[in-house]
């Protein structure tokens, strides 16, 4: 029982030592790029030894490795939530909105963006690590978009004959120039509250305009 207790405490220490390397590694990643990032920043960062980064992670590769399969593990959906709320919903511009809510929300995120600009400029480096992200990430959260979308066009709120480019309709409207800005120009440069409500309003109004349902009896 008692050498039980204590593999059980052993792990739960060697798993928090190797939360505190993968949290301080994604610091210095993301403020120096892989190749501008030593091992002897990361430890420091991490308060711990060089050979302590090797026994958990190799070397550097493996450590951007397991980072970028740690974020892809817990990025959270909030959309799978939301197709319930797509099912009650009495008009399609509330609903369209809370959509568009959540996934600015989601997207511009400082940390989703910061993770964006390595993930961007890391993927040639890391073809692999770039397509798990993107498929964990950005196109899974698409999917539930789409999903949302074709509750409220089962529903006759709206009209979607192809929920997964409608999806990328709406989430482009919300994305293009926010992102971009802020992955060309710095996070000095993201957007603050009130833009970002006209970019979703307007973005809202013209989505719901150009999916609204033909008027019955035409």
């Amino acid at each position: 029982m008692q050498a039980d207790s204590a593999i059980e405490s052993a792990a739960r220490r060697s798993s928090a030592k190797r939360k505190q390397i993968l949290d301080a590694a994604l610091a210095v990643f993301v403020a120096h790029g892989y190749v501008g990032t030593s091992t002897d920043q990361i430890a420091a960062a991490a308060s711990v030894s060089k050979q302590t980064i090797y026994k958990y992670f190799s070397d550097k590769n493996g450590l951007f490795t397991a980072i970028i399969t740690d974020v892809g593990d817990r990025i959270h959906n909030p959309f799978d939530e939301l197709c319930l709320a797509m099912g009650t919903a009495s008009e399609a511009v509330p609903a369209v909105k809370l959509l568009a809510e959540e996934f600015t929300a989601s997207i511009m995120n400082p940390r989703v963006q910061e993770i964006r600009r390595l993930m961007i400029a890391e993927a040639p480096r890391f073809p692999e690590l770039g397509r798990l992200y993107w498929q964990r990430g950005f196109e899974r959260v698409l999917g539930s978009v789409a999903a949302c979308l074709e509750v409220l066009d089962g529903r006759g709120l709206l009209s979607i004959a192809h929920p997964d480019m409608a999806a990328q309709h709406l989430t482009g409207m919300l994305l293009w120039i926010p992102s971009n800005r802020v992955m060309f120009c710095g996070p000095e440069q993201a957007p603050g509250t009130a833009e970002l409500s006209t970019i979703i309003d307007q973005g809202v109004a013209a989505f719901v305009s150009a999916y609204r349902p033909e008027p019955r009896g035409q």
